[in-house]
């Protein structure tokens, strides 16, 4: 699942006054108090433009905030914002980091720069940048949830668990956090937890059909493929006429794990028909039929994996299953 920023309209709260805050209890090292920047009437205008997506505009202002004073916290993080938007992570990593040198105190640059340095590979400083976001603000549950990611990139999964487990404390109503610790736990072998997780994330994905395809995929590897169908069928019926071809795959299956083959051809056909060159899609559909026993049409699928990537993850099953039907 995705990362989770401080985005400009949660800044504009968050910051919005110049008094410091206390955090409730550090489970690493003393009680800090967290910064909170105000703002000068000139950045709070650049981030009125940035919500609007007057990038440039933005930028320009933040630039000119920080001519004026180079000790400008906010304004540093504000213009790492503005790099970001213009997908130049370079300049916003250097920016992140400017307002933590200049506010160590600052757990929202800490937390974004720990974004940026995870989604370049540099975990261990990422990881540090993200401890430090949370024992400066423990309520911050973005950087709790962010902070888990670090943790099981770098396998560290009983730390994950735990930032992951705080994050959805903080935000009950989000099925982001809930998703992400069960696909860890199905990593692990915990499909009972993970189907826990799954089921609390169920009724907050509402029309979201991406979080669908990942609670469904998450209930099907969980050993509940009959709760999968109920989920991705119903985010099919909300999809129009052209659903993703993801949510056509997942729940062919789904239907697979359920024992409905023939339901899972008709599904899994439906998604070969919108994306063929798609050599798992062509495995998948080969495979449910020579569960089908048709033989001569799963052959034609199997080759069609091959050709289209001979050197792929599929490519070797199948070869397996097309030497076991000879």
């Amino acid at each position: 699942m995705s990362t989770a920023r401080l985005s400009l309209a949660a800044l504009l709260g968050v910051c919005a006054c110049a008094s410091a805050a206390t955090t409730g209890p550090v489970e690493s090292g003393p009680t800090e108090v967290v910064s909170r920047p105000a703002a000068t009437p000139n950045v709070l205008r650049g981030e009125r433009l940035l919500v609007e997506g007057r990038v440039d505009e933005a930028r320009r202002i933040f630039e000119q905030a920080i001519a004026d004073d180079p000790d400008d916290a906010r304004a540093w993080l504000d213009l790492g914002l503005a790099h970001e938007a213009r997908e130049d992570m370079e300049s916003a990593r250097a920016a992140y980091r400017r307002a933590t040198e200049i506010d160590p105190r600052f757990a929202e640059a800490f937390n974004n720069l720990g974004v940026l340095l995870r989604e370049a590979g540099q975990l261990a400083d990422a990881t540090g940048a993200l401890e430090r976001a949370v024992a400066l603000d423990p309520d911050l549950s973005a950087a709790r949830f962010n902070l888990g990611l670090a943790y099981e990139d770098r396998g560290k999964l009983d730390d994950a668990e735990r930032e992951y487990l705080a994050a959805i404390r903080q935000l009950p109503r989000d099925p982001v956090p809930k998703i992400n610790l069960a696909m860890m736990y199905l990593s692990m072998g915990r499909t009972r937890d993970a189907a826990a997780q799954l089921r609390g994330a169920r009724p907050l994905v509402r029309d979201d059909v991406l979080l669908s395809i990942a609670v469904g995929e998450g209930l099907r590897r969980a050993e509940a493929p009959r709760e999968a169908i109920d989920v991705l069928q119903s985010a099919l019926d909300r999809s129009g006429d052209r659903p993703p071809t993801e949510l056509l795959a997942e729940l062919a299956l789904a239907h697979y794990a359920a024992g409905d083959f023939s339901s899972a051809e008709q599904t899994m056909r439906r998604a070969v028909l919108q994306d063929e060159l798609d050599p798992a899609l062509q495995y998948a559909y080969g495979s449910i039929l020579v569960k089908l026993g048709q033989v001569g049409r799963a052959k034609v699928h199997l080759k069609r994996a091959l050709k289209l990537d001979p050197d792929g993850p599929y490519a070797d099953r199948a070869r397996g299953r097309l030497e076991a039907l000879k």
